[in-house]
């Protein structure tokens, strides 16, 4: 048996995000976040992305 102390060390893999389901299934995030509810979600590639592109720009 697994104590409380004991699920709290559990490493979880990362959890990786299908924007289409997301999109699919919007209404019944409807009642929470508004992003989930519009499919307006950044999966962790897609921001690694955006942020390598921003740091190339040089500050004005």
């Amino acid at each position: 048996m697994q104590t409380i102390a004991g699920v709290w060390d559990v490493d979880l893999k990362p959890i990786k995000i299908n924007k289409e389901n997301v999109k699919r299934d919007a209404q019944k995030y409807r009642m929470g976040s508004v992003r989930l509810a519009l499919g307006r979600i950044t999966t962790k590639e897609e921001f690694e992305d955006y942020k390598k592109c921003i740091l190339k720009k040089p500050l004005p």
